[in-house]
C-alpha cells in the first residue's frame, strides 16, 4: 500500500510539471482560492459485518486552499454518532460492542488531506473551472474514540490514513459553488492492532481489518479572490512594455484620425464656401464620418468551430486591457467563415464567431456590452492569402471622441 501511495504521488507530480508550465495564473496570493464546505454521509467497516447493516451515520466541516488549478490542501474535520465500525475487533482483543457508552459523538477525525486535479493536470486549465472534476485524495488524520470500554487501552487514539476520490460538479453563476461526492476507504495504520501487552501498536501498518468504508456528499463554497473570480484565471502575460507600444499606437492612430478629421472638415467648409459663391444660397454641409482602424489582433477559430481556443485567448485579453485603460473607445466585431460549406451555415458561424468574442470580452472581463458590437459577416477567401486563416473575428476600434 505504501508503494502505491508513493507511485501514485511520482505520477501526479509528473502530470503537474508537464501541464501549463508556461502558463501565468492570477489569484495566487496568499487569501485567493479559500474554500469552506459541509459534508455529511455513512460510514461501515470494511470487514466482518454486514455493509449495509451496520451504516454509522457522520457530519463534517471542512476549509482548504488550492494552491493551483492541480492542487489543493485541506483540513478535515469528521464525526460519527455511533459505533458499529471502526476496524477494531474482538479478534485483536477488543470490542466495539463495549463502547456503547460514547456520548452524541462517538469517534471523530481530525488531519489533513490533499487533492489532485486529474482533468486540469492532464488536459490543461483554460481559465475557469470545469463542469466536472475528479481529484484523488489522500489524507492523515488524528483518529479518537469517545467510548468507555474497560479494554479500550490505547485504543482511544489512533493514525488514520484516508484514501479515496472527490467527484465535483462546479455550479453558480460565477462557479463559486461546489458540490461533490466522495468515496473513501480508512486505515487505522496506527494504534489501532492489538500487541501483547492489550495495547495499541505503534508500528505503522496497513491491515484491511482495521480498516472501514465511508461514502459522504457535501457543499464548497469558494471565497472572492483578488482577481475578481472565485476561481484561477489566466493572467495576461504580455510584457508590459508590449502594452506601452500597442497604447502609443492606439494614441497615434487617435491623433492621426482628430488630423484627418480636421482636415476634412477644413475642406468641407472651402467646398461649402465655394458652393455657396457659386449658387449664392448656402450648400449642405458634406457628412464627415470618423474612421474605423482594423488595429488590434484578430482572433482565428477552428474549422466548425465558434469557441475561442486557449492560444487565441491571449488576444482577447489584449483587447480587454485596452477597452480598460480607454473607457472612451468603442469596439466592432466581424466575423467570418472560410467558404467551405452551405451560405447559410456559414452566415451562423460567422455570428457565433463575433458573438462568442463579444461574450468573453463581457463575461471574463467585464467590459460594458454597450461598447461592444459584433455582426457576422458570412464566408469569404479575400481576408488572408492563407485559406485557413478566414476563420476568422477582426477586431475594430473606434472612439467617440
Amino acid at each position: 500500500m505504501r508503494k502505491l501511495i508513493l507511485i501514485l504521488s511520482v505520477v501526479m507530480a509528473s502530470l503537474s510539471a508537464t501541464a501549463q508550465e508556461e502558463t501565468v495564473y492570477s489569484g495566487t496570493k496568499f487569501f485567493d482560492n479559500w474554500y469552506v464546505g459541509l459534508n455529511a454521509g455513512v460510514g461501515t467497516g470494511t470487514t466482518h459485518q454486514a455493509l449495509f447493516k451496520n451504516l454509522n451515520p457522520n457530519a463534517g466541516i471542512r476549509l482548504g486552499k488550492s494552491f493551483s488549478p492541480v492542487f489543493s490542501l485541506g483540513l478535515d474535520f469528521d464525526f460519527f454518532f455511533n459505533y458499529k465500525h471502526g476496524g477494531l475487533y474482538e479478534e485483536y482483543g477488543f470490542d466495539n460492542r463495549k463502547l456503547g457508552d460514547a456520548g452524541f459523538i462517538a469517534y471523530q477525525q481530525i488531519g489533513l488531506f490533499f487533492m489532485v486535479n486529474l482533468p486540469n493536470a492532464i488536459n490543461g486549465f483554460y481559465g475557469e473551472p470545469r463542469k466536472f472534476d475528479v481529484s484523488p485524495l489522500i489524507g492523515f488524520y488524528w483518529g479518537h474514540n469517545y467510548g468507555n470500554g474497560a479494554t479500550m487501552g490505547t485504543y482511544k487514539n489512533m493514525l488514520v490514513n484516508k484514501l479515496g476520490v472527490n467527484c465535483a460538479w462546479n455550479f453558480g453563476k460565477y462557479k463559486e459553488w461546489q458540490a461533490f461526492v466522495e468515496p473513501t476507504i480508512n486505515f487505522a495504520i496506527a494504534g489501532a492492532q492489538t500487541d501483547e501487552y492489550g495495547t495499541g501498536s505503534q508500528t505503522v501498518q496497513y491491515n484491511i481489518n482495521n480498516s472501514f468504508l465511508q461514502l459522504n456528499v457535501g457543499v464548497n463554497y469558494r471565497f472572492k479572490n483578488s482577481n475578481g473570480a472565485h476561481y484561477f484565471m489566466i493572467a495576461n502575460s504580455c510584457d508590459p512594455l508590449e502594452f506601452d507600444e500597442l497604447n502609443n499606437t492606439v494614441n497615434e492612430l487617435r491623433a492621426a484620425q482628430r488630423d484627418s478629421i480636421k482636415a476634412l472638415e477644413a475642406k468641407n467648409d472651402a467646398l461649402a464656401d465655394e458652393l455657396n459663391a457659386c449658387l449664392g444660397e448656402p450648400a449642405a454641409a458634406v457628412v464627415v464620418e470618423k474612421e474605423v482602424a482594423p488595429n488590434m489582433p484578430s482572433i482565428f477559430f477552428q474549422v466548425g468551430r465558434a469557441d475561442v481556443t486557449a492560444a487565441q485567448q491571449q488576444n482577447v485579453a489584449i483587447v480587454a486591457e485596452i477597452l480598460k485603460n480607454h473607457p472612451t473607445f468603442k469596439l466592432m466585431i466581424k466575423g467570418y467563415a472560410s467558404p467551405e460549406g452551405n451560405s447559410d451555415g456559414n452566415n451562423v458561424l460567422a455570428e457565433k464567431r463575433a458573438a462568442a468574442v463579444k461574450n468573453m470580452l463581457v463575461n471574463k472581463y467585464k467590459i460594458n456590452p454597450s461598447r461592444i458590437k459584433a455582426e457576422g459577416c458570412g464566408a469569404t477567401d479575400k481576408l488572408f492569402e492563407i485559406y485557413e486563416c478566414n476563420r476568422v473575428a477582426m477586431l475594430f476600434l473606434s472612439t467617440d471622441e
